[in-house]
């Protein structure tokens, strides 16, 4: 594991998290057994979309640390400089940490917004069959 990978195990544990709940969500919606009332859910879309928003500011102030200078010219200055650039951008830096959790409260929205159409499936079901037990 290196260092960038150790130093954001928590990050991605709660990554994991993230996608699990997003998963479940998803699985519930599919075989009808959550459907949520529309404006919940659209709450808990537009809080998803609130907190993607904030990591989108966070990437911007975190472009800073993507480049690290005044560490010298020596071969372990480059090195250390590199490993600094690598724990913000590298394949499993922080910046891809924070981009992926943004595409998971994406999709976590879209999650939402689905079992918000299931409500509205069923109550229209309810109501058509309702509307046919009266004639």
């Amino acid at each position: 594991m290196t260092s960038a990978e150790s130093g954001f195990a928590a990050a991605k544990e709660g990554l994991k998290a993230v996608s699990g709940q997003t998963q479940w969500i998803n699985s519930q919606v599919s075989a009808g057994k959550l459907a949520l009332d529309p404006e919940v859910a659209e709450r808990a879309a537009k809080r998803c979309e609130e907190e993607g928003d904030e990591l989108t500011k966070l990437i911007n102030e975190a472009r800073a640390i993507t480049r690290v200078s005044g560490l010298g010219d020596y071969k372990p200055g480059a090195q250390l400089a590199q490993r600094f650039e690598d724990k913000a951008e590298g394949e499993a830096g922080a910046l891809k940490l924070i981009r992926d959790m943004q595409a998971e409260l994406d999709k976590q929205a879209a999650a939402f917004r689905e079992a918000a159409k299931q409500y509205r499936a069923t109550d229209e079901q309810n109501a058509d069959d309702f509307r046919r037990g009266l004639q």
